[in-house]
């Protein structure tokens, strides 16, 4: 048997803002978006850190970083924002919603969480963190229609978010496995630390 899991640190969104980001998915849908792969709005979450696969005695070592990054920090608030993509809208390759709120504390979390991690050998990421929840990842390169047409939703689509379903108060934070099946990743909770 494996004793390895795929697994990353993440924050979840209140079930009101996963609620008006179904909404605005089937929106986005609508709007005759091609080759793009929509990920479940139940299962959207803020990543603050891939881990890749781990085994479980690391796994617990994981949960201790968690622990002492979320120690001293409270609950902070976040909202959904608008949309965007990454790496760029030339060569769309993620649809992603990003967040604002308590920005300073979201990024102290994750620093801390870097810190911690890095010290249990997992190397620091490359990139800056840049706070987001994923809608959608394309399948392959997107056609130029279809790169435009994307182009053309982002230029209309803005999202009037209501308070009471956008924002949220972090309290926790979370240790997930996710197991990549043929009709997309299944999360499963594995630990969760209050703030």
């Amino acid at each position: 048997m494996d004793n390895t899991i795929r697994a990353f640190i993440a924050i979840e969104p209140s079930a009101s803002a996963r609620a008006a980001l179904a909404r605005l998915t089937r929106r986005m849908q609508e709007a005759q978006l091609r080759d793009l792969r929509w990920v479940d709005p139940m299962g959207v979450h803020l990543t603050l850190k891939f881990l890749g696969n781990i085994t479980l005695p690391m796994r617990d070592k994981v949960v201790e970083v968690m622990e002492s990054a979320a120690r001293g920090l409270g609950p902070f608030p976040l909202a959904l924002s608008s949309l965007g993509v990454f790496p760029s809208p030339r060569s769309p390759r993620v649809l992603w919603v990003g967040v604002q709120g308590d920005l300073e504390s979201l990024g102290r979390l994750q620093e801390r969480l870097e810190a911690g991690l890095e010290g249990l050998g997992f190397p620091r990421e490359v990139r800056g963190f840049t706070p987001h929840l994923t809608l959608a990842r394309t399948r392959d390169r997107l056609s130029p229609q279809a790169r435009d047409r994307l182009a053309q939703v982002l230029a209309s689509e803005r999202p009037d978010w209501a308070e009471a379903e956008a924002v949220w108060e972090v309290r926790e934070v979370v240790l997930m496995r996710s197991t990549l099946t043929p009709s997309g990743a299944i999360y499963q909770l594995i630990a969760k630390s209050t703030l």
